[in-house]
């Protein structure tokens, strides 16, 4: 009884923004404080958060994201000057080094510019709550997630 609820929800009910392909979309919202107004780095950068709306069960949720590292707030802001709205592709790497079978999943934003070049940038869940919320989602809408092997031989790409 409860598989059928959820079949239902999945046709129905709106879950998350995502593309054709079955992606998600990502967009940047201002973080604004206490007086209304965005917030600025001490160098003039203003302070953006990156997050995928959607419901779980009638109740809005946002997942939010950033760079993987401190250096990546610049490239992810090249990839939103591009579009304000951008996909999020999610890979399941599986890399063998010296026999050991390591898994990760790698998170990329991706935006198409008008001469057709693409402007990625990697990111992650940014709490343990986002990743499962993210797996939530991922689960209700029955998105798939690309797997990829990376072996010895095989330049890693993400």
């Amino acid at each position: 009884m409860a598989e059928k609820k959820v079949t239902e929800q999945k046709t129905t009910d709106f879950v998350a923004e995502t593309t054709a392909d079955g992606n998600f979309i990502i967009t940047r919202e201002p973080i604004k404080g206490a007086n209304g107004k965005q917030l600025k780095t001490r160098d003039g950068r203003l302070y953006f958060a990156y997050v995928l709306q959607g419901k779980l069960r009638n109740r809005p949720v946002k997942v939010d994201f950033s760079p993987k590292d401190k250096g990546g707030y610049l490239p992810l802001d090249l990839v939103f000057d591009v579009s304000e709205k951008v996909e999020l592709y999610i890979t399941e790497v599986t890399q063998e080094i010296n026999g050991t079978k390591s898994k990760r999943t790698v998170y990329t934003v991706n935006a198409v510019d008008g001469d057709g070049l693409v402007w990625k940038a990697e990111v992650k869940p940014t709490r343990t709550s986002d990743r499962d919320m993210l797996a939530m989602l991922i689960n209700l809408i029955g998105a798939q997630v690309k797997t990829e092997t990376v072996t010895d031989e095989t330049p890693a790409t993400a």
